[in-house]
């Protein structure tokens, strides 16, 4: 006899166990457990429910800041550093020992140089400044400050520092020649030439000069449209070492210059000898704009330049902004930057020469109206010997 199938269509009504009815029981009173506990529980439960759906991780207890780390900060006038920065060597042995010594420059050096190198020029400018304002003034740290400013191109920033350091130390040929690089990018380019030749001006020998520093002023000239005034700079720096210095690029940038504000006819003419006596200071009568005047001879003077006196009785317009320092026989003293139409010596003469008006009457000199400088001197080719000496024209 065959057993009929529970599952079988063909064999009956099914014949549920027993057991199945007290499952759901079980169930439909669990769910109206569940439905009373969530009832008495749920709105503690809900934020922390909506945290998990959101998948945002519950909030953790801030920890308390370092108060000697917050001291730092607060003395840097700084934001605070990474945590990981904070606790990377060499950093935070820098920091341990200016938590106990904050004015001590060796080790403050070396903190400011590695956040450089972390790439936190900002904050390397702030420990700079800090040092010298809090500990010692150092022309050193404000340097490096606004050296650090200009690499992120904040000019602005940069030049306030620079004239902070200028204030401090006025007369460092090195400041001047940062101050006339943030300039220069800054697009001030009158104010950068005042800058570049008070590099100038200051240094003791041109001979150690660095070419960059007339190839910039050059640049800055033709920037204002003023190529035969770029020509100055270049044939000065020839003229300090021709052997060397006469190079294809200085060349080129001579004819480029030459042809575009066509200078070539009113640059420099005429040939003459004059007697020197064996004298080391050699003094010579040279007219500035048809007005004679007492001149020494100068190849150690970049620019041609008079005295104050002698620019009014040329009636020469003048401002009185004297932005340009310029190291003289009696010291170091402000100029500012102007230019002669023509300067004649003898059968020589040259047009529209770069010249230096010295705002102290005594930088000179008594009976001295000024210093034939290279602005015009390398216009020529200049000779001396031993009892004369001589210009020639270099056409």
């Amino acid at each position: 006899m065959l057993k009929a199938d529970m599952e079988d269509r063909n064999g009956g009504p099914p014949h549920y166990s027993a057991w199945r009815e007290y499952a759901i029981i079980a169930f439909i009173i669990g769910l109206f457990v569940a439905g009373g506990a969530f009832f008495y529980w749920g709105k503690d439960m809900l934020p922390a429910l909506q945290q998990l759906t959101q998948n945002t991780p519950a909030a953790l207890p801030e920890t308390a800041p370092d108060p000697l780390l917050a001291k730092l900060y607060e003395r840097y006038e700084m934001e605070a550093l990474p945590a990981t920065l904070v606790k990377k060597v060499p950093i935070s042995g820098y920091i341990t020992k200016l938590q106990r010594e904050p004015c001590d420059w060796n080790v403050t050096y070396d903190f400011a140089v590695a956040l450089q190198k972390a790439g936190y020029s900002r904050d390397t400018a702030k420990v700079f400044q800090a040092y010298s304002n809090k500990c010692r003034p150092s022309d050193v740290a404000l340097y490096n400050a606004a050296d650090a400013l200009y690499g992120l191109s904040d000019f602005d920033g940069a030049l306030k520092v620079m004239d902070d350091l200028l204030v401090m130390s006025p007369d460092l040929a090195q400041s001047y020649y940062l101050k006339a690089q943030i300039l220069s990018d800054a697009k001030r380019h009158k104010e950068a030439i005042n800058a570049y030749e008070s590099t100038i001006g200051l240094s003791d020998d041109l001979t150690s000069m660095s070419g960059e520093v007339f190839r910039q002023i050059s640049l800055s000239y033709a920037a204002l449209g003023d190529y035969c005034g770029a020509i100055t700079p270049i044939q000065t720096w020839i003229s300090i070492d021709p052997a060397k210095n006469d190079t294809v690029r200085s060349q080129t940038m001579l004819k480029d210059y030459t042809s575009k504000g066509k200078c070539e006819q009113r640059y420099a003419t005429g040939n003459d000898r004059f007697p020197s006596r064996g004298k080391d200071v050699i003094t010579a009568k040279v007219s500035i704009n048809g007005v004679p005047g007492n001149f020494i001879v100068d190849t150690g003077a970049s620019f041609v330049s008079i005295s104050r006196d002698f620019a009014a009785r040329i009636k020469l317009p003048l401002t009185e902004d004297y932005s340009v320092r310029m190291q003289t026989a009696n010291g170091v003293s402000w100029a500012q930057r102007s230019s002669a139409s023509k300067v004649k010596i003898g059968k020589v003469e040259a047009n529209d020469v770069a010249m230096i008006v010295m705002a102290d009457e005594k930088a000179l000199g008594s009976e001295i109206d000024g210093l034939l400088g290279r602005s015009f001197l390398s216009r020529f080719n200049v000779i001396f010997g031993a009892d004369a000496w001589e210009i020639q024209s270099k056409q």
